[in-house]
């Protein structure tokens, strides 16, 4: 339908302006903080495309939950790898 043409275009257009976010930043001098903006932006980048593609706003309230247990436990994991 023509509102999930929609939603697709915007989402694309989302992906694009992180891209572009992305790729402004590592001409950006930040002095250490290239990598947590592009972490960040990375972040943004998951949750348009699970929210959009994914469908995950529709779904049920456990499915939801498991993804959010997932996003919580790669986040424990990229913390930990990050402490090391």
């Amino acid at each position: 339908s023509m509102s999930e043409l929609r939603k697709i275009i915007f989402a694309y257009a989302g992906l694009l302006a992180l891209l572009a976010l992305t790729v402004g930043s590592s001409f950006v001098p930040l002095h250490g903080l290239n990598a947590s903006v592009n972490m960040a932006v990375g972040a943004a980048k998951a949750v348009v495309i699970v929210l959009a593609f994914m469908h995950m706003g529709r779904e049920e309230a456990l499915v939801r939950l498991v993804a959010a247990a997932v996003g919580v436990w790669l986040l424990i994991l990229t913390a930990l790898t990050l402490i090391s």
